[in-house]
């Protein structure tokens, strides 16, 4: 539902810096972007903000946190967690959207 001159702030999205934001910013200051889609972007944008800094620089340490008898503390590996968190990113995005068209139609 977003044009494909959107994809570097999605991916900048990803890290822990505001790219993103500024990235959002400059498309819809040059009419790239509508409000809708900039709403959408936002809102992926912000549904896990940095995840994947933050995930690996303060979470991914439990993951080699064994119990005494030698058995991983935490009983999922990194894959799934990740993966779990761009699920996530998307249902978010795609819960907005869905906010989005029903409130856009009562206005309208």
């Amino acid at each position: 539902g977003i044009p494909g001159s959107t994809g570097l702030a999605i991916i900048g999205s990803l890290r822990s810096t505001d790219v993103d934001a500024s990235l959002t910013r400059s498309l819809a200051d040059e009419s790239q972007i509508n409000e809708k889609e900039k709403d959408l972007i936002t809102m992926f944008q912000f549904s896990a903000g940095a995840m994947i800094t933050n995930f690996f620089s303060s979470g991914a340490v439990l993951f080699t946190l064994m119990l005494a008898d030698g058995t991983p503390a935490v009983p999922a590996s990194i894959g799934l967690c990740i993966c779990v968190m761009f699920v996530m990113k998307i249902f978010g995005a795609n819960v907005f959207r869905l906010y989005l068209a029903l409130t856009s139609k009562k206005e309208a």
